[in-house]
């Protein structure tokens, strides 16, 4: 399964949570792993993943 990777300013959990909640609901989306400390964020997802969706709710 492919995975993406993007590096994000995450404040604390809650908007990590925030993040992983909303995101895994997005088209495609398997799992979301996100690190707050390095603001690490790697989706892992199917070929219909909707990117652009998930880039919204990330702020990307």
């Amino acid at each position: 399964m492919p995975q993406t990777s993007y590096q994000a300013t995450i404040s604390d959990r809650e908007l990590a949570d925030k993040i992983t909640k909303e995101g895994s609901e997005v088209q495609g989306v398997k799992w979301i792993n996100i690190n707050p400390d390095n603001g690490t964020i790697v989706v892992t997802h199917s070929e219909d993943y909707d990117e652009a969706a998930f880039k919204s709710i990330a702020g990307l």
